[in-house]
Order: structure tokens, then C-alpha cells, then sequence
């Protein structure tokens, strides 16, 4: 059981943006705007692409690549985006390749969110940026969210948003988050001595 994600593209390129509130994309384009020019960004667990859409109309120089399990999702990224059909547990990046890394409700949906966060933190440069989307499964809809996504057979690996920074901070990333009524934008930086801890998983 679970969301047959391989067979839903079509529904997720033409509605998936408006599962994220309005606020959350001024934060997107605040956080893009440090970025260095012919940034690479990727969006992991990116699907159809609807975070590398909006990083895109922020900043058009940028070079999104899209990372997903679902062959499905990636036929309906966009353009130019590259596509790369990966878990997040074990991505098939060098490290310290990416300038930022783009996680849209989809850290829920990783089999092993711990291994799936020390990959990100492998990948991504000193100082990198990391912006996370997610529910808070204490508060709001996102207890709605946890609910549903439980009768869907979905891992349902939900963070708090202080559970997530605590965690994060163990990788050597320092950040903060804005949260509404149960949904949170987690923004983190790469500190530039990376712990011991962001090495790719055995």
C-alpha cells in the first residue's frame, strides 16, 4: 500500500503547487537570492518539479536538478531542469557538488529520514543552503496530514520543527524556521566544517 506516485504526474505538474501556502514563496525566493549565479539546486524528492518551477521564476540563472524514486513525476519536470531517478538515501552525487538542496513535503515520504539528511549534508557545499517544506504532525493540518498519510500506507516519518533542527544541527547546519498553523519553512545553512556525521552512509 501507498501513493502510487509513478501514476500521478499528470495530477501533481498541474495541481501539486497549490498544496503550499502562499507564504511559503517569498521565503523560497529570499532564500535563492545569496545563491551564486548558475547555482546548482536540487530538488530532492522533487517529483514533478514544482519547487525547481518556483526557484526558476525566482531566478532564472539557476541549474535545478530534480532527484525522485518516481520515473512518472520526472516525465512532467520542467524545462531545462536535469532529472535524475534516485532515493534519497543514497544519492548518486559527488560531494559538496550542489550549492543548495530544495526538500517540498517530501522528507515525510523518506524510508530513512536520518540517512536521507547526512546525504544532504554530503552533498552540498560549505555553506549551502538547505529550505525544507513540511507539516508539523503536533499542530494545525498537520495533524491532519500525518493521519492521512498513515491510512495511505506512507512511512509518515514527520518532524517537528524543532525535532528537525535539532537533528540538522547534529550534520553541522545552523538555521531557524517560520511555522502557520501546523506548516513550516526550515531554512539552514551548511556550517564549513562539516561533522563526521554527514558522510555517506555504509
Amino acid at each position: 500500500m501507498g501513493i502510487p506516485f509513478d501514476l500521478l504526474g499528470r495530477v501533481f505538474a498541474r495541481w501539486g503547487h497549490r498544496t503550499y501556502p502562499s507564504w511559503a514563496w517569498p521565503l523560497l525566493a529570499r532564500a535563492l537570492e545569496a545563491l551564486p549565479r548558475g547555482a546548482r539546486v536540487l530538488d530532492l524528492g522533487g517529483g514533478t518539479g514544482v519547487l525547481s518551477r518556483a526557484a526558476l521564476i525566482a531566478r532564472a540563472d539557476l541549474k535545478p536538478v530534480i532527484a525522485d524514486p518516481a520515473r512518472g513525476m520526472l516525465r512532467h519536470a520542467p524545462e531545462p531542469a536535469e532529472v535524475v531517478v534516485a532515493r534519497a538515501e543514497a544519492l548518486p552525487f559527488a560531494d559538496a557538488e550542489m550549492d543548495a538542496v530544495l526538500v517540498g513535503e517530501a522528507l515525510h515520504h523518506f524510508q530513512d529520514p536520518q540517512a536521507a539528511l547526512a546525504e544532504i549534508a554530503r552533498v552540498l557545499k560549505p555553506a549551502g543552503l538547505l529550505w525544507i517544506y513540511e507539516f508539523d504532525p503536533h499542530r494545525g493540518v498537520g495533524r491532519w496530514v500525518y493521519w492521512g498519510e498513515r491510512l495511505l500506507g506512507e512511512p509518515a516519518h514527520f518532524f517537528t520543527p524543532e525535532a528537525l533542527l535539532r537533528s540538522l544541527r547534529a550534520l553541522g547546519f545552523e538555521g531557524d524556521y517560520r511555522e502557520r498553523r501546523g506548516r513550516y519553512v526550515l531554512t539552514a545553512r551548511l556550517r564549513g566544517e562539516r561533522r563526521r556525521a554527514a558522510a555517506r552512509p555504509a
